[in-house]
């Protein structure tokens, strides 16, 4: 029953939190992203944190298990 009420919360992310989403998952710092995306540091904090409550993570580990779960991240196999 949990899962089926994942499932229907699925969130939408942007293409651009989809992306900083992938990068946290490969460990990059909010400075090492910014870089990655021509992004200001203070501006890739934001979208991680609005990114976090949109799928109502507790925290970055949280969010990235939450992107495998939703297949916004794709594990390789």
């Amino acid at each position: 029953m949990i899962i089926s009420q994942l499932l229907d919360a699925q969130p939408h992310l942007t293409t651009r939190e989809c992306e900083i989403l992938e990068c946290v998952a490969l460990g990059m710092s909010a400075k090492e992203i910014a870089r990655h995306v021509s992004l200001a540091p203070r501006t890739v904090e934001r979208y991680i944190e609005n990114m976090r409550l949109k799928m109502h993570a507790r925290n970055s580990a949280h969010m990235v298990a939450c992107g495998v779960f939703y297949g916004v991240i794709h594990v390789p196999s």
